[in-house]
């Protein structure tokens, strides 16, 4: 080859060199520390870099971001000050992607200057547009700051909320696109150490957010978790159907002689809502693309029913009693479906090894689908769970769906959602160090020591922890209809009862919330076992049935055992609840409540309490009442025998110098008052003044 050619050949390469250099996209990164990389020791790791290899070669990325600053610029370190800055600018980006804002929560910026801060982040946007009029804006929400950060309570939060507030805003009046960073990172402390940075796991998923925003996404048609063949959706009402797709792929459903055609998102997500539909089917709902299609077969609407909480909840059908001939007949049974969430690992006295422990992170913690009653299917299932549903479905004659979401030795806590837990100046205090903290009864904080001892991450997720069940469990069902909710749990929490009582009104609630309406919630009272705490706990749960709308309470202290917390007799609880429901949702005429102590008279030394709902009041086995006892004004126990039953009505004689009756109050006990309906009358404390 002549120089000639040599020459022609130099020039070539420098011009196509030059033109791709021109075609590239200039991506700059522009924030604090999060974008700059605090705390990794790879700048390979950083989010720019990594969204670097996630867009390829017809985009250039430039991480200039720098620690410490703020949006504010009269903070204590103004982003537009920083050499930073000045790069960014000379860089010409064809897309700036802001993520300013976690530094203007420290004390000495948001109460000082907070009213400036829109018109801060408008000259910030307004300067790279002067740069280049044609550049694309992108503005980000903050990525979450964890309770455990030092200024948290103390103003954090509440900046945190509010500049959080105003991003939206921002992005509209300046005709930026909005980027969510804040949802992908929400539920993953794990991913940071010190609460405000994330690792570098936190920045690749950072840079795959990112990327979804700067090149359309591509990916298979899907539907989201709750949904498939044999599903149970709520009738009369409007349910909503959603999934994946390409990024702005038209989707087109078809169901029930309707076409529903919608377009899925940039981030390829796409939803439709299907006509209510009364109890029936079942239907086939066929999904189609221009090149793929998934057909959801053999669907029914009816009721649809959530279960949750430990291990009695979780108790399998097979091993409880007298579930053989249920079991026998299941195939009978094809329009109850279930849908168990099963656990990836079960809470025993293991070490996890480091497969489980990165899955549990993930929160990949639950897999399911939908199936229809079979021995097989069902027998692994929730006994009470699924009784309950077999119930409600034979006596109303329509389709049930049961959705059950358990774990074993799992406290109140865990299902909470983090937002909620965190806004709680109490429960924020100590649920980022949940292993160390009496809040927590020792037996979960002792077994999760057991099953993390191999975690090297500072915060390893389990499902103990405060919030987790809920992020891994039930916020991927939060669009799903339910017609109730069956709880039993409780065993986790036993050992504080005021601290439960606190719990579970901040669970209903939250749950209510995120439904939109008054869930009601159906829950089994603990049972009777040899532990001291117990008959408090009984007695509370029932004040808390009486106090909380729309709360209702199946007794279960009959069917207790001295010494094993897993009793096996669970159909009759489910068969308990189901009576619940068929009054209380159902509006049958039946009366299933445990008789309530709602009266009392005193006169000299005799003392009649009058009980309802009820009109008689018996005794079982035997003519002698149990586990009936007093308190007097020193504090002495005074056990009751001379009882006579009239009516509802207890009359109890010899009484003297009483300060408080109690009922059922043994750990394990054998009280045998019932009402009329056969419900036996719960454990109760009852202040005579």
């Amino acid at each position: 080859m002549n120089s000639l050619h040599k020459m022609l050949l130099l020039l070539f390469c420098l011009l196509q060199w030059l033109f791709s250099v021109q075609a590239q996209k200039r991506v700059a990164c522009i924030g604090d520390s999060v974008t700059e990389g605090y705390g990794l020791t790879d700048s390979a790791d950083t989010y720019p870099a990594q969204l670097q290899q996630i867009l390829g070669e017809d985009f250039l990325v430039g991480n200039f971001g720098h620690s410490g600053a703020t949006l504010l610029r009269k903070g204590h370190n103004p982003y537009h000050k920083t050499q930073a800055y000045q790069k960014a600018l000379q860089f010409r980006p064809d897309i700036i992607v802001i993520a300013l804002g976690l530094n203007d929560t420290d004390p000495r910026n948001w109460p000082n200057y907070r009213y400036e801060f829109i018109g801060d982040y408008t000259a910030l946007i307004e300067d790279f547009r002067k740069v280049n009029s044609q550049v694309e804006v992108y503005v980000c929400l903050l990525t979450p700051i964890f309770s455990g950060h030092r200024r948290f309570l103390s103003g954090t939060r509440a900046w945190f909320d509010e500049i959080q507030n105003l991003i939206p805003y921002i992005s509209k009046v300046n005709n930026a696109e909005l980027i969510d960073n804040h949802t992908i990172l929400a539920s993953r402390i794990d991913l940071f150490d010190d609460y405000l940075h994330p690792n570098a796991r936190g920045a690749a998923l950072l840079a795959e957010n990112v990327a979804k925003y700067l090149q359309p996404i591509k990916q298979d048609l899907a539907v989201e978790y709750p949904f498939g063949s044999h599903m149970v959706l709520q009738r009369d009402e409007i349910n909503k159907l959603y999934g994946r797709a390409s990024a702005f792929e038209q989707v087109y459903v078809s169901f029930n002689g309707k076409k529903i055609k919608t377009r899925a998102n940039k981030l390829g997500q796409w939803q439709v809502e299907l006509p209510a539909q009364p109890a029936g089917g079942p239907y086939i709902i066929t999904l189609n693309t221009q090149s793929q299609k998934i057909v959801l077969e053999d669907v029914l609407f009816g009721d649809v029913f959530l279960s949750s909480g430990q291990s009695n909840m979780a108790f399998p059908l097979k091993a409880a009693l007298g579930a053989d001939s249920i079991l026998r007949e299941a195939q009978g049974y094809s329009q109850v479906r279930i849908f168990k969430n099963k656990p990836l690992v079960e809470t025993a006295h293991v070490a996890w090894p480091p497969e489980i422990l990165k899955e549990v992170n993930e929160l990949n913690y639950f897999s399911g689908s939908w199936q229809v009653s079979s021995r097989e299917n069902i027998g692994d299932f929730s006994a009470i769970a699924y009784m309950a549903a077999l119930e409600v479905h034979k006596k109303q004659n329509i389709p049930v769906g049961i959705v059950d979401i358990s774990v074993g030795g799992s406290n109140t806590e865990s299902w909470i959602p983090r937002p909620v837990l965190e806004h709680d100046n109490l429960l924020a205090s100590y649920i980022h160090s949940w292993r160390y903290s009496d809040f927590i009864q020792d037996f979960c904080r002792e077994r999760a020591a057991k099953n993390l001892e191999l975690s090297k991450v500072r915060h390893q997720r389990h499902p103990y922890e405060p919030a987790y069940n809920y992020e891994a469990g039930i916020s991927r069902w939060k669009d799903v209809h339910f017609k109730a909710v069956l709880w039993y749990q409780g065993e986790s929490n036993a050992h504080n009862v005021e601290h439960h009582e606190y719990l579970f009104r901040i669970l209903v609630h939250s749950w209510r919330k995120i439904w939109g309406e008054e869930l009601p919630f159906y829950f089994v009272q603990l049972s009777s076992i040899n532990r001291p705490s117990w008959p408090d706990f009984r007695d509370s749960q029932r004040r808390l049935s009486n106090e909380l709308p729309r709360v209702y309470m199946a007794v279960s202290s009959d069917l207790g055992h001295p010494t094993d917390v897993h009793p096996r007799n669970k159909l009759v609880l489910g068969q308990r609840l189901a009576n619940l429901l068929l009054q209380f949702t159902y509006g049958h005429s039946i009366e299933t409540r445990s008789p309530q102590p709602v009266h009392y008279e005193l006169k000299e030394d005799q003392l009649v309490v009058t009980f309802n709902p009820c009109k008689v009041l018996s005794l079982q086995h035997g003519p002698i009442i149990r586990d009936l006892r007093y308190l007097n004004t020193k504090g002495h126990i005074v056990e009751v025998k001379d009882v006579v039953i009239v009516g509802n009505s207890l009359v109890i004689k010899n009484i003297k110098d009483i300060n408080c009756l109690q009922y059922g109050y043994s750990p394990y006990s054998e009280g045998n008052l019932i009402g009329d309906n056969g419900i036996p009358v719960s454990t109760f404390s009852l202040k005579i003044r």
